[in-house]
């Protein structure tokens, strides 16, 4: 699948929300090997890092794990992938393959860390004996909450865990977003897409997730969230939570106290938990996802699909730059419910955007 190269903007932007210093240092690898070689000199380097990764498929046989536990070095590190060979531009697509048997990328903060990680596709990873998190696990261990993870244009797809989470699992103290991503077709007993148990704030941004399956016996949910306590404040805005199979709920959210704040969603069955003041505009509705081609598993809008210009353009956690395919986030008069943006030019929706 052809990639789409990166517009001037997005990589400054992302710069500058992380305030990557100067001398920061920057990796560019092109498989496995030296992606955890540069993942491990981060831990020690006492720097800002950028790793860049280069377009492909990586086929893993022990998945990248980065931890700040018994390090000293707390500095910000970028994982970014769809780099060309030399990684001076962004012109394809990194799939982390966990082959059906490793987990493909692994997070955990012990202190005061910032991660960004962005444009990966996850795909085939299966956690077994630590059974939670399929494709991801992200563990926040500082329980100050100075922990922060930041996921943007992910795609989390045919992910498998033996106990829940085959797509992302969330857990600890801190601060977590993911914006723009896709979280489809993964497979557990239990919440199938993933979980977020945090104490802390939660952002979920332009996301589709749909179509992960419930293998258990009974029906489940899909996506489970769990605030831990009542300082913790989750805000979901402009998702789809639909099509989830032999799962009663799509969204679960565990009323502890915590505040949920949904806005412009689209959810296909959900826990009647009290929502936050600021929520509203949330629907449910069948998004009329189209197709993005054979071996494509992207769930773009159709033409005729109510989530067009459906959103809110400036929700908690802000937009990004672009939606998973590349385009502009906003075309027409508002942002697209999802994690897809309808090109006006197409008219039927189903057109190839390539991968993003």
């Amino acid at each position: 699948m052809q990639g789409m190269v990166l517009r001037k903007g997005v990589l400054a932007g992302l710069l500058a929300s992380a305030a990557l210093p100067a001398q920061a240092d920057v990796f560019c690898v092109g498989s496995e090997a030296s992606a955890q070689a540069a993942i491990d000199t981060a831990r020690t380097n006492g720097q800002a890092d950028y790793i860049k990764l280069e377009a492909g498929v990586y086929s893993l046989t022990t998945g990248l794990q980065y931890s700040t536990g018994g390090s000293s070095d707390h500095e910000i590190l970028i994982l970014s992938g769809g780099f060309d060979a030399g990684c001076n531009d962004r012109t394809g697509t990194t799939i982390l393959d966990g082959q059906d048997t490793v987990r493909p990328l692994s997070l955990q903060l012990f202190d005061s860390d910032l991660v960004f990680v962005d444009h990966l596709t996850l795909i085939r990873g299966y956690a077994t004996g630590s059974p939670y998190g399929g494709n991801m696990e992200v563990d926040l261990f500082d329980q100050s909450g100075a922990s922060e993870a930041r996921l943007d244009y992910m795609r989390f797809v045919l992910g498998k865990a033996d106990a829940n989470s085959g797509g992302l699992y969330v857990t600890g103290w801190g601060k977590f977003q993911l914006r723009n991503s896709l979280i489809a077709y993964n497979e557990a007993p239990s919440s199938p897409a993933g979980s977020v148990n945090l104490h802390g704030e939660a952002w979920l941004v332009s996301n589709t997730i749909a179509k992960n399956l419930d293998n258990d016996a009974t029906e489940g949910f899909a996506y489970y969230m769990n605030g831990q306590d009542n300082g913790s404040h989750f805000w979901l805005s402009n998702n789809v939570l639909w099509g989830n199979e032999n799962t009663g709920l799509d969204l679960y959210m565990l009323e502890t106290g915590t505040t949920y704040d949904l806005i412009d969603n689209d959810i296909g069955a959900m826990t009647d938990t009290e929502l936050g003041p600021a929520s509203g505009g949330n629907i449910s509705v069948d998004p009329l996802f189209g197709s993005c081609g054979f071996l494509c598993f992207d769930l773009p809008l159709t033409r005729a699909s109510p989530l067009v210009d459906a959103g809110t353009d400036t929700p908690p956690g802000d937009l990004t730059f672009y939606d998973l395919f590349g385009q502009d986030r906003i075309i027409g008069p508002h942002t697209d419910i999802g994690a897809y943006e309808l090109e006006t030019i197409f008219a039927d929706g189903f057109e190839d955007n390539g991968i993003f």
